[in-house]
């Protein structure tokens, strides 16, 4: 923890030197005007890019302006109520706050009638891009907006979803060098409050040098280590109206500076179910969508381990699976095959993320192809490696959230390495594992069961995450 910097002093000139130092002055971007302000002597500072400069102009005009005297303020409260064209200011005496006031782009005024107290005037103007739709998170009907990297705006556009009382937005600033701000957003008596005190008290106790990395930073201080679990204890959301729709379901908010999404919690494995499209068509087709994510779920996982499985042990199988026993011999044994078009599939993906997005497509498609086509005429992989590869890999993009698609990932390897020393056996052992994982794991909380509403069992919040429901009103 770094020590508290002294306040201003009872003298101008000493006043002014503590801001110069804490700002470091000379430093580049920070812009210090000595102006006279009332027949007084003043000082303003400010940072270029990240202040209105309307609101700038507005004080420089009043300040080289022909105020006359003012000799019934004796305060900077009162200068600032009187004379202050804006309406967010504060009035403080700590240089700690003053400094991060001018960092974020507030302007920072200084009058000789007033040594002990800096003016800061909150006319933020912080670049940030248009509210476009979330990329990964697109809905065919519905709002197409997201959230973006200022804390501001996006906790303004959940208010306007959620203009009610009960709508509760917590504050806290982490981090010791990056002093970054972290919203608790909630609804008073439909979150939980264990969960809630929970996290506020975790909140609290961070005492990380910076949270440059938004969510992620927040995540990894919130929860403890294990490394060797893989299954996300978090769900994202990149869309106002889902994180509005998820507060009002009694779901609590963690929204951080420079990130532009939400964090939901709590979270349980069976929540992923769920997508933003599925609210916005018939309940009927909801469902169907819910039911087939299930699937695909399970195609990704057990699909390449069961044909392994079929194809190294050569069952008996009736004729109408005979088209998945193995057509071709080849030199290179079928589990390091499919080992090997994991890793490529993956190699794909950084390639086409780190290639400009005219031609990201095109590398991805492309490469595929041809690749795949010239190891099956060179008899490293068989058809049926990549034509079963490909099919998992398309249910891979139908998860949305990335960590738990690469949970699915580490699963099926772990059950196909399972297969290739236990046989048939490798599945059910694997299967056992990967329930007793989800079980085990905790929340972010550290008592919630993962596995809830099956464990414990809550039949109505159960059915729910399986059955797209229609709306009711009283």
């Amino acid at each position: 923890m770094s020590c508290k910097h002294p306040g201003l002093s009872t003298e101008f000139k000493k006043s002014i030197l503590t801001i110069d130092r804490r700002l470091a002055l000379p430093n580049f971007g920070i812009v210090k005007r000595r102006l006279s302000v009332c027949g007084m002597d003043a000082v303003l500072y400010f940072t270029e890019g990240l202040c209105d400069m309307s609101m700038t102009q507005r004080v420089l005009s009043f300040c080289m302006g022909d105020n006359g005297s003012i000799p019934a303020i004796t305060d900077a409260q009162a200068f600032a109520n009187r004379y202050i064209p804006y309406a967010e200011t504060e009035i403080s005496d700590d240089a700690d706050t003053l400094h991060l006031g001018v960092s974020t782009g507030c302007l920072l005024l200084l009058i000789s009638a007033f040594p002990q107290s800096g003016i800061l005037i909150k006319s933020r103007n912080v670049p940030t891009r248009s509210l476009d739709e979330p990329e990964h998170d697109k809905v065919l009907r519905g709002a197409h907006i997201g959230f973006v990297e200022t804390l501001a705006r996006n906790c303004s556009m959940i208010r306007r979803l959620l203009p009610s009382t009960d709508l509760v937005m917590k504050n806290h600033l982490i981090g010791t060098a990056s002093k970054t701000n972290v919203v608790l957003c909630y609804m008073k008596g439909r979150a939980d409050d264990s969960l809630l005190a929970y996290l506020e008290k975790r909140l609290s106790e961070i005492t990380a040098d910076t949270l440059c990395l938004g969510t992620q930073s927040v995540a990894e201080c919130l929860v403890k280590k294990r490394v060797w679990n893989p299954f996300p204890r978090f769900r994202y959301t990149e869309r106002p109206d889902t994180a509005a729709a998820s507060i009002a379901e009694g779901s609590i908010l963690l929204l951080c500076e420079n990130a532009p999404q939400a964090m939901i919690l709590p979270v349980s494995i069976f929540s992923f179910l769920q997508e933003t499209n599925d609210f916005y068509l018939a309940p009927f087709t909801g469902t169907y969508l819910r039911i087939l994510r299930l699937i695909t779920y399970l195609l990704s996982i057990y699909l390449i381990p069961t044909w392994y499985a079929i194809v190294t042990l050569r069952p008996a199988l009736p004729g109408w699976l005979a088209f998945l026993s193995q057509t071709e011999a080849s030199s290179v044994p079928i589990l390091i095959q499919l080992l090997l078009i994991e890793l490529a599939v993956d190699g794909l993906k950084l390639a086409s993320m780190n290639t400009p997005n005219a031609l990201s497509n095109s590398l991805s498609v492309i490469g595929g192809l041809i690749l795949g086509d010239f190891a099956i005429e060179v008899g490293w992989f068989m058809p049926e490696t990549i034509l079963y590869m490909a099919v998992v890999t398309i249910a891979h993009f139908t998860q949305h959230n990335y960590e738990l698609g690469y949970a699915f990932k580490y699963v099926r390897v772990a059950m196909l390495l399972l297969v290739a020393v236990f046989g048939f056996w490798g599945i059910l052992l694997g299967t056992v594992l990967m329930i007793l994982l989800l079980i085990t794991t905790p929340t972010a909380e550290e008592k919630r069961r993962y596995f809830y509403p099956l464990i414990p069992f809550n039949g109505p919040a159960l059915f729910s995450l399986f059955f797209r429901r229609r709306k009711e009103h009283p």
